[in-house]
């Protein structure tokens, strides 16, 4: 039984599917809106017991650029359903943290243990490398040793081995492919995340690697081996068709991010997560028929309608599940909490209003739940916002509501105009143009909360207008000068 809420001292134990095993944390500190969870240097084949308390010690940790400390984070003030009560003892550590996360369900463990099978030379090659200020030279530049992230349009490099004396690496992002790729992340065992377009292959084999995540554009892809480590894949866009994709344990562990559209995997029955993004049309129930063992399931709206969202209950096995902008469905339709018996998280943002009523009524008792519903819609907020690329905006922290009703009446007349002149084409039509642009740009500057991500929203909703005009009939980049110099944000 889950104390509530948690003190500082209760121990906790969660099973990590990593693992294959138990790991622990305790509360070291309760603060108004959450708690600090430390890690503990614990793992077991059984759930911990009251009489293992007192031989407890604080995880440390210095896998890859960590230097050796404590693994401490501020996690929500709720206990996860999933996780065990041990007892409570007094807190192994007294610091506070900086870091915001989720609880990390023996996450950190799970990458220490794999961090210290790395052999020994290896990861000290790394690590004088990480305190390295030195440089090294890569296609003719020099580059710093400790690099972690490399893009190859940045640093045009022709054989992938050259890539060798960076031992630091851990992110490559490439936008095409490259001779020796295969050979050079067969080599090492730190580049974790890979990011692959326009590659031109038919198949992929990651199999002997050390990429954890894979981020690819389909097209072409017909057969895709993944690596023994790779838990994410995510695909670039949609999957015109859907390739067959071999995992270890026909996909447990294995999360797939989709671009639109959920495609079947019949090759994967064990997946693992599916996120998918620009979702316009999804029907759970044949989501549920093809994946009947999804932990975790994310869905973003374009936003777009969900069917048979009852179906929810066929995941008996659902921990998390998360909607954005996701309509068409009704409060009748919202499954039991008896029916998702593992549940640990319901975030539900931009849904029916009665809909959202209802999952608040049924789920705010549930112990175990970290519940947020927000932004309940009536129809008629649907259908004058379903082309709104501010939309968002409406209901955002630190938005006023008249800024995102002004930004939505922004978009709206720019794209209008800029359309009509495309269609129209006068005689001045650039330097009307370039009059609706600087007039779109500068009522942002008056908007005191638009910072980076908000800046990157603003551009690329006026790159969206201007990717639908026709070739040709107004300067593009002369249009995008003009934005820029007219933003003070």
């Amino acid at each position: 039984m889950i104390p509530k809420p948690p003190t500082p001292g209760d121990v906790f134990c969660v099973y990590n599917r990593t693992l294959k095993a138990y790991t622990a944390s305790q509360v070291t500190m309760v603060k108004e809106k959450g708690v600090v969870e430390l890690d503990l240097d614990w793992v077991g084949d059984e759930p911990l017991t009251p009489e293992e308390l007192p031989s407890l010690r604080p995880l440390m940790v210095d896998f890859l650029f960590w230097s050796r400390g404590y693994s401490l984070c501020n996690v929500p003030l709720v206990v996860p359903g999933n996780y065990r009560y041990v007892g409570n003892i007094p807190p192994l550590c007294e610091d506070d943290s900086r870091s915001y996360s989720g609880w990390g369900g023996g996450h950190t463990i799970a990458r220490q243990r794999w961090w210290d099978s790395i052999p020994a030379d290896r990861r000290r090659a790394f690590k004088e490398a990480a305190a390295s200020k030195g440089g090294v030279e890569v296609a003719g530049r020099t580059v710093r040793e400790r690099e972690s992230k490399l893009l190859d349009k940045l640093l045009p490099f022709g054989d992938a081995r050259e890539l060798q004396v960076l031992p630091c690496l851990t992110t490559l992002e490439c936008v095409q492919w490259h001779p020796g790729l295969r050979e050079y992340l067969a080599s090492t065992p730190f580049l974790m995340t890979l990011r692959l377009e326009n590659h031109g292959q038919r198949t992929l084999d990651l199999r002997g690697t050390s990429v954890q995540q894979l981020i690819v554009d389909p097209d072409g892809l017909e057969e895709l081996w993944l690596g023994e480590n790779t838990g994410s894949l995510v695909f670039l866009k949609q999957e015109k068709a859907p390739c067959v994709i071999h995992a270890p344990r026909e996909g447990e562990g294995v999360g797939i991010v989709f671009h639109q559209e959920v495609t079947r995997h019949p090759e994967l029955p064990r997946l693992t997560s599916v996120h998918c993004t620009r979702v316009e049309q999804l029907d759970i129930q044949a989501l549920a028929d093809w994946y009947p063992g999804l932990l975790t399931l994310r869905l973003w709206g374009k936003p777009g309608y969900l069917r048979n969202i009852g179906a929810l209950k066929d995941l008996t096995r659902l921990e998390h599940f998360t909607t954005v902008d996701l309509f068409g469905f009704g409060r009748d339709e919202v499954p039991k909490p008896e029916e998702m018996p593992h549940l640990t998280w319901l975030w539900m943002s931009s849904l029916p209003a009665a809909a959202a009523r209802q999952v608040k009524q049924l789920y705010r008792k549930r112990q175990g739940l970290d519940l947020w519903i927000t932004k309940p819609r009536k129809p008629e907020w649907l259908a004058e916002n379903l082309s709104n690329p501010f939309r968002h905006w409406d209901g955002m922290e630190g938005v006023p509501l008249s800024a995102a009703k002004r930004a939505a009446a922004l978009y709206k007349k720019l794209r209008k105009q800029l359309l009509r002149l495309a269609e129209e084409r006068p005689g001045d039509a650039q330097a009307q143009a370039e009059a609706a642009v600087a007039a779109y740009t500068k009522p942002f500057n008056r908007m005191q909360f638009v910072e980076t991500v908000e800046r990157e929203e603003i551009y690329t909703v006026l790159c969206g207008i201007l990717d639908q005009l026709p070739e040709g009939v107004l300067d593009r980049e002369r249009l995008i000068e003009v934005f820029e110099s007219k933003r003070d944000f």
